[in-house]
């Protein structure tokens, strides 16, 4: 047996020796099998391009998608947000195929290619099967589809998404038995790894950051603390409460409104009927300054811009992205009863990233408390848990088992004593100590803290 020929004696020996030695009669089989590996060819490659049109459509394409109602467009959203079901269709149909044509060039060998020849010449049949199997298979049923698909990706898979279809119902039996095996072993696999948690790297800088007494590498400390818990942070952590809210009721005249603006020295206020629940908008101080010197009478109700209102349950980086994408500074938080529980600015949302924002209207501090010593402070009742837990330089979770629905230091000392305290009471949990300095009968006014 030649098992070691040049290429060129190779070339130099097929076209040496007779046709008729190497190839049987033509037989109608051969244009059949032919037939039958270009269908699955074709196939192979359907496949191979449905997958990387569906895999490369971007965030853009994707929403475009999801506004349209064309079912075509729904399909493909269908399988775009089940990937599991979208693999497993994949690997099927492409295994499938794949071997498919290896077993038909397989039988058209040895129907076309004489059996005495191939048995002389075995390095000869190797080259034929791998110059095909890889070569052919390679780069007409993966590559070039592969490399169209990616450029016309959209295009692709609208018009291919149907025969994906076909085949995920056609293996649906063996797609949901290869789904729950890779289930099976995904949790397997998840058992013996651990997860890192927002605590975990919270802890991890801190280890990292203790022996380093650098002012400036402390406040990068505390950006980096802010971005770790950015997303877990709830809208109602950091707004403003309805009790501390400045507004303006519609009914009031222009007059009333500039004494109001005075006051307050804010740029934006909301605009109310009534009461804080009826928020109607948000007036804009900077739209008032060209009417300055109108009278008593002025509409200052046409100035008023709509309100963007969010939920109190909604996390800050979500709200960060909606004030980029409508280009406001301001939203009215909502509770679950459509009343309004406070306001949330772009500097509340940013503050819990690189610390608090002063500029020169600001008081030196904006949380009212008193420091007796490093173990015992004073906190208005009001107080937001988030506000003590940055003076105590605690983490933001600690109350957290306690807490309950409260933002406020004086609704966790209520949902930790189940009714209103009187002045004197004390209360315990873990290593804090609170002592009720001042209340009346509904509320919490005034609370000492201390620190064991």
């Amino acid at each position: 047996m030649d098992d070691d020929i040049p290429i060129r004696i190779f070339l130099n020996f097929i076209l040496s020796v007779p046709l008729s030695d190497i190839f049987n009669p033509f037989d109608i089989a051969y244009v059949y099998e032919i037939i039958g590996i270009l269908v699955l060819l074709l196939l192979t490659g359907i496949v191979s391009s449905t997958e990387v049109a569906l895999f490369s459509l971007d965030l853009q394409q994707i929403k475009q998608l999801e506004h349209t109602t064309d079912k075509t467009d729904k399909l493909i959203l269908e399988f775009i947000n089940r990937p599991r079901k979208l693999l497993a269709t994949i690997l099927l149909a492409i295994t499938l195929f794949s071997l498919s044509i290896v077993l038909l060039f397989e039988s058209l060998t040895a129907l076309w290619i004489k059996e005495e020849f191939l048995h002389q010449h075995q390095t000869l049949e190797f080259i034929i099967k791998v110059s095909f199997e890889t070569f052919i298979i390679v780069l007409f049923a993966e590559v070039i589809p592969k490399i169209y698909a990616s450029q016309h990706n959209i295009k692709v898979a609208r018009l291919l998404i149907h025969p994906i279809k076909f085949f995920s119902t056609a293996f649906s039996p063996f797609v949901a038995g290869l789904i729950a095996i890779s289930n099976f072993f995904e949790k397997r696999l998840e058992g013996s790894q651990k997860n890192v948690s927002a605590q975990d790297i919270e802890e991890a800088i801190d280890i990292t950051t203790s022996q380093d007494k650098n002012d400036e590498n402390k406040n990068d400390t505390k950006i980096l603390k802010g971005i770790v818990k950015f997303g877990n942070i709830t809208v109602t952590q950091i707004m403003k409460s309805r009790m501390d809210v400045v507004a303006v009721d519609k009914a009031c005249n222009f007059e009333e409104l500039l004494n109001i603006v005075r006051e307050s020295g804010y740029s934006r206020i909301p605009v109310v009927e009534d009461n804080f629940d009826k928020v109607v908008g948000i007036i804009y101080i900077k739209d008032l300054l060209q009417y300055i010197d109108a009278d008593n009478n002025f509409n200052w109700q046409s100035l008023i811009k709509p309100a963007l209102y969010v939920p109190e349950s909604k996390k800050i980086d979500d709200l960060l992205e909606d004030f980029q994408a409508k280009r406001v500074h301001m939203a009215i938080v909502v509770d679950e009863y459509g009343g309004s529980s406070g306001i949330v600015t772009l500097e509340d949302v940013l503050e819990e990233v690189i610390g608090d924002i002063k500029d020169e209207f600001d008081d030196a501090s904006e949380i009212d408390y008193k420091k007796l010593d490093n173990h015992n402070f004073i906190f208005e009742g009001r107080t937001a848990l988030n506000d003590v837990c940055k003076v105590l330089e605690l983490p933001s979770n600690i109350f957290d088992e306690i807490r309950g629905d409260a933002d406020s230091l004086a609704g966790m000392i209520l949902e930790l004593n189940s009714e209103i305290p009187i002045e004197g009471d004390e209360l315990r949990y873990n290593n804090f100590t609170f002592i009720i300095l001042e209340a009346d009968k509904t509320r919490v006014i005034r609370v000492k803290v201390t620190l064991h």
